[in-house]
């Protein structure tokens, strides 16, 4: 009896433990601490752009005209999924919307926010 009770109880304690491991996984869309975000579960086709939009889409609101450079960096908290540069004047695009396929353009010019527009995702 008392080792039986000792076996039920170290299997509770064992299942109780990898449960709570279990939950302590961020859900999709989320940062970690260590500022990475937490991809979509394997089914998508690029689990990592899946939640990348979902982090980005709660945040990009936050962009607005005149912000510089390193604001928009501290808000969105990673470097952007795309990048182009011309002179003085360049854009970073955010995946936001992955079931829809659509790109937050964040535009600068003179290393300020000078506009913010939404785009069609197009895959590389």
């Amino acid at each position: 009896m008392k080792k039986t009770l000792l076996a039920v109880s170290v299997l509770s304690l064992a299942f109780l433990g990898c449960t709570s491991a279990m939950n302590t996984a961020l859900p999709p869309g989320e940062m970690s601490q260590e500022g990475t975000i937490r991809p979509c579960h394997r089914d998508h086709r690029d689990a990592q752009a899946c939640g990348n939009a979902i982090f980005n889409a709660t945040v990009i609101a936050q962009i607005h005209t005149g912000q510089t450079l390193t604001d928009v960096r501290a808000i969105m908290r990673h470097e952007a999924e795309r990048r182009t540069v011309d002179g003085s004047n360049e854009s970073w695009g955010y995946i936001t919307n992955y079931d829809n396929k659509v790109m937050t353009w964040i535009a600068f010019s003179d290393r300020k926010v000078s506009g913010v527009s939404t785009q069609p995702w197009v895959r590389d």
